[in-house]
């Protein structure tokens, strides 16, 4: 990341000089100082994590079985069927274990 880039160092130097107590020179280097920087790069890194729902859960095991039963030994569908098919018969389970 090029200097001057950072949004977030950006706006800590604003901050800074809007304060009128810091010097504008001394604002630029506490904002594009290293802790800052390592601040920025940490929050970037940091995503919210999903919680994985009850239906993906009993999908995943469902398309296991479904599959399974749609391949040959080589890993070759059957014949009659392919994907489309295995997905909707997976779903199909799914929504009956679920009522």
């Amino acid at each position: 990341m090029a200097k001057g880039s950072c949004p977030t160092c950006a706006a800590i130097e604003a901050v800074l000089v809007a304060s009128k107590r810091v010097p504008r020179g001394a604002a630029k280097k506490i904002g594009y100082s290293g802790p800052t920087r390592r601040l920025d790069r940490t929050m970037r890194q940091t995503k919210a994590v999903r919680k994985v729902s009850e239906y993906a859960k009993k999908l995943s095991k469902h398309l296991k079985k479904e599959r399974a039963k749609a391949t040959k030994k080589n890993g070759d569908f059957k014949k009659g069927w392919n994907q489309a098919r295995v997905m909707a018969a997976a779903h199909k389970c799914v929504k009956r274990e679920l009522k």
